[in-house]
């Protein structure tokens, strides 16, 4: 398998630095992207994104978009992959010789991409929820974009798993629902989907915003007895696309998913 180091095709897997501090600190910042139909889906959004969050976490990496993305292209097709569903993975990481976790103005940065073929598609295969024990901090930038820190995802998805269900719902210190281990959330009320705002400890996924911009939902918070009155709830990320939900611990949300299965004709009839 080839991959991208720094904007070198290499087929080393063995790149990463004793100083790069995503593994040594988490300190590091990714997007995950789906090929498909020989394009990167909403890859401006995505590195609108990932540029936002470097400069929020200081990072100073420079991306040109056109570049980065003629790049991912000739390592799909370096690895074979022009004509498969594919997921991409952008992560850049900050590296210093000094230890401890100060910012010096010396410190570079490791990008790397990697790709894999899509093996399992479950776009509008209906998943089961949990409520996660664990609490999301709403007052934390961590939430709001997608980090090298993802051991409360990583945990509260294993938790759920082991209860028998494919995912929890992360609920956060004022009782709102804010999202999923790796998808955000909607729910159906007055025949109108709303998801939770940035502000109850969301990240902004890019269907989430692509959903906002074209007036398919809007936002509004709601807390988990409410949402269990809700009768069509799904979930969305940028690999799976949408999912709807079928139960939410033992409670039935519903039996039909009409307006999700609607709502995920008009993705696909824009090419999402």
């Amino acid at each position: 398998m080839y991959i991208l180091n720094n904007g070198k095709l290499t087929r080393n897997k063995n790149i990463i630095s004793i100083e790069d501090r995503g593994y040594l600190l988490g300190d590091a910042v990714f997007e995950t992207i789906l090929y498909k139909d020989k394009d990167l889906i909403l890859f401006n959004l995505h590195l609108d994104r990932l540029i936002s969050s470097l400069k929020l976490v200081k990072i100073k990496a420079i991306l040109d978009k056109g570049k980065l993305h003629q790049d991912i292209l000739k390592l799909v097709k370096k690895n074979k992959l022009s004509d498969k569903t594919t997921v991409i993975r952008i992560t850049i990481s900050r590296v210093s010789n000094e230890r401890g976790i100060d910012i010096h103005k010396k410190q570079g940065a490791c990008i790397t991409v990697k790709v894999s073929a899509l093996k399992n598609d479950l776009r509008l295969k209906p998943i089961t929820l949990d409520i996660a024990n664990i609490k999301r901090n709403e007052k934390s930038f961590i939430n709001k974009i997608k980090s090298g820190n993802y051991l409360e995802n990583i945990i509260a998805k294993d938790d759920a798993v082991q209860a028998g269900y494919d995912d929890a719902i992360f609920t956060n210190n004022s009782g709102k629902v804010s999202s999923c281990t790796t998808s955000n959330i909607y729910f159906l009320q007055n025949n109108k989907f709303y998801t939770p705002p940035v502000s109850d400890g969301v990240l902004n996924g890019t269907i989430r915003e692509f959903l906002i911009r074209k007036k398919k939902v809007a936002v509004r918070s709601i807390k988990i007895d409410n949402l269990l009155k809700c009768k069509e709830i799904f979930l969305s990320n940028s690999v799976y696309g949408i999912r709807p939900v079928k139960y939410i611990k033992k409670k039935l949300i519903g039996k039909n998913f009409d307006n999700t299965i609607k709502l995920n004709k008009f993705m696909l009839d824009k090419g999402i």
